[in-house]
């Protein structure tokens, strides 16, 4: 990860965490197998692979206004691809479908999908056995590694 940081393959002041900077390809690709727009490929692709993908680092990674973020939720949720939901400590109002694994503070919960692509041990009951909040790989491995699953057929829900 460090390497990848210290070569400079970010533009300047682009977050990793931002699809469109990090995984150019796979925002169109997403885009394209869903007839999306740009934003909410984008913003799938975070819901997808992220740990944090609160309303507030969204906004903050994207450079999105609210408006925006509400216009890429609008037409995830039009596609059934994530649905809104309330959940404690979540920091947002879309999930993907499927189960919720919770988490002690500092950590936040987050969907059981994602369980798997970082590696995360989870109990009977759907609690995680010890908190996560630095991936094991870059980002950009992440968000290929979600997407290759969802080609693969493995749908969260």
């Amino acid at each position: 990860m460090m390497a990848r940081i210290r070569s400079g393959a970010l533009p300047e002041g682009a977050h990793e965490a931002y699809p469109p900077a990090a995984v150019p390809d796979l925002v169109a690709e997403v885009a394209e197998r869903f007839g999306l727009e740009p934003d909410p490929a984008v913003l799938y692709l975070q819901l997808l692979t992220l740990l944090r993908p609160t309303d507030r680092n969204v906004r903050t990674w994207n450079g999105w206004k609210p408006a925006r973020h509400k216009a890429a939720v609008t037409a995830l949720t039009g596609r059934g691809l994530v649905i809104e939901a309330k959940r404690a400590r979540a920091g947002r109002g879309v999930f993907l479908p499927g189960g919720w694994v919770k988490a002690d503070k500092p950590h936040l919960p987050l969907e059981r999908w994602k369980a798997e692509l970082y590696g995360l041990l989870l109990y009977a009951d759907g609690t995680e056995t010890g908190g996560l909040s630095w991936p094991g790989r870059p980002l950009p491995e992440l968000y290929a590694a979600a997407w290759q699953r969802i080609l693969d057929g493995d749908q969260p829900g």
